[in-house]
């Protein structure tokens, strides 16, 4: 009966992960708009998505679970997502012909991956780390690059990124302003993150008998 209860609202946060993995393929089409609405669209494939489509999962079988241990192992979860944050956020710290095979990547996808593996540290039916101080601490730690990150954008005095120096973004406003609103809002993205490591520490998830 359990699992009957739950099944909807299972199929409800599938539903609803799917609109906004839609909704930000839209904010992908042009990313010389606007830096600030680029990253916005990043930022919801990157952590509004991943959890959504997340809850959806059941709770795995054997062979399931095993899978998902290797899937969503947390170093590499942890590792994998602080690196693209930085690498993506600060460009001008890789040799140029890296972070030029980088943008020519599908971003969008890789940001969709990225979130899939942090923030399956979090959900019940994927999570890895199983006591509740150790999810908690790999979601906190995960934060701060994407923090420090939206805090250099918001004070930084010049444009970091070159080819929106000489843009003017759709809300006709200048790069730099540009830049500062793409940081406040990789700024806000970081948040629910923390709230759900916070939300693990306290034992109010699903997966709080598990703890340590």
């Amino acid at each position: 009966m359990s699992e009957r209860r739950h099944r909807p609202g299972r199929l409800a946060a599938g539903a609803a992960g799917i609109a906004v993995v839609s909704g930000a393929g839209l904010g992908l089409r042009d990313p010389l708009a606007s830096m600030a609405s680029y990253t916005a669209a990043l930022m919801v494939l990157n952590q509004i998505a991943p959890p959504l489509l997340l809850l959806a999962l059941d709770r795995p079988g054997p062979r399931t679970a095993r899978f998902f241990a290797l899937a969503f192992d947390p170093i590499l979860a942890l590792t994998a997502f602080c690196a693209l944050s930085v690498a993506v956020s600060l460009p001008g710290i890789l040799e140029p012909t890296l972070a030029n095979a980088l943008y020519a990547a599908p971003l969008g996808l890789l940001e969709l991956a990225a979130g899939l593996l942090i923030w399956a540290q979090a959900i019940p039916a994927t999570r890895q780390a199983l006591a509740n101080w150790r999810a908690a601490s790999l979601l906190w730690v995960a934060s701060i690059p994407m923090t420090a990150v939206a805090v250099v954008w918001m004070l930084a005095s010049d444009v970091l990124y070159t080819p929106y120096l000489d843009v003017i973004c759709l809300w006709n406003v200048p790069p730099l302003v540009d830049q500062k609103w793409a940081g406040f809002v990789m700024f806000l993205a970081g948040l629910p993150m923390q709230l759900a490591a916070i939300w693990i520490l306290l034992g109010l998830s699903d997966s709080s008998d598990n703890a340590a």
